[in-house]
């Protein structure tokens, strides 16, 4: 009988733990550590170690669904009739989760545990691919531009989504439409150099470290 109730008070540590990483890792990032998530959740430190091994762990359960999340924005953009339209609502959304959840950016730029990052981004990069393509053979995205600077925008609207916390909590909004105009078709000259390698995702995103 005493079994019981132990199993359920863990079931419950461990969704405090993860309500509070939530929370925790949105407003601080990957700076945070597993004590700093314990305390929030008002549980000690040796309760969330025995159910997380380190902040890594946590992590990933909690940044799953909104990593996910972006594989369905990309796919709900495909949906759009219009090829333009549906790449600036990916953008403006996946944007948006990015500047609310420090943690979120960080995971995606390279911070994160470096398994999740090798599980989460073939599906990325697969379904944003064929979303840009599409606006690309449209006519409705320049021609030398490429998939892979897509991940660099995103890189780039870092220090954008830092801005935001604390001047204005849209501002980021306008540097990503300067962003994206830059994409639209032009009657000048065309990019200066190549685009990066389709296999340097990787270091792309790493701009995003500190």
């Amino acid at each position: 009988m005493s079994e019981r109730p132990a199993r359920r008070d863990s079931v419950r540590n461990r969704e405090r733990l993860v309500v509070a990483a939530r929370e925790v890792f949105a407003e601080h990032g990957f700076g945070a550590t597993l004590d700093d998530i314990a305390r929030y959740a008002g549980l000690g430190t040796g309760t969330a170690y025995r159910h997380f091994p380190n902040k890594h762990a946590i992590a990933a359960e909690v940044l799953r669904e909104a990593t996910e999340q972006i594989v369905v924005d990309a796919e709900a953009a495909l949906a759009v009739d219009d090829p333009w339209d549906g790449l600036v609502q990916f953008f403006e959304r996946t944007a948006a989760r990015q500047a609310a959840d420090r943690g979120l950016y960080e995971t995606l730029t390279g911070q994160g545990d470096d398994d999740e990052q090798a599980r989460i981004w073939p599906r990325i990069v697969a379904s944003v691919t064929e979303l840009f393509e599409r606006a690309q053979r449209t006519g409705a995205i320049r021609e030398d531009a490429a998939p892979q600077d897509v991940a660099a925008i995103f890189a780039m609207l870092g220090p954008a989504f830092a801005m935001s916390r604390t001047i204005a909590p849209d501002l980021w909004r306008r540097y990503l439409a300067l962003m994206l105009d830059a994409l639209r078709p032009t009657d000048g000259p065309p990019l200066p150099v190549a685009p990066p390698p389709p296999d340097s995702l990787s270091t792309i995103l790493s701009t995003g470290k500190s």
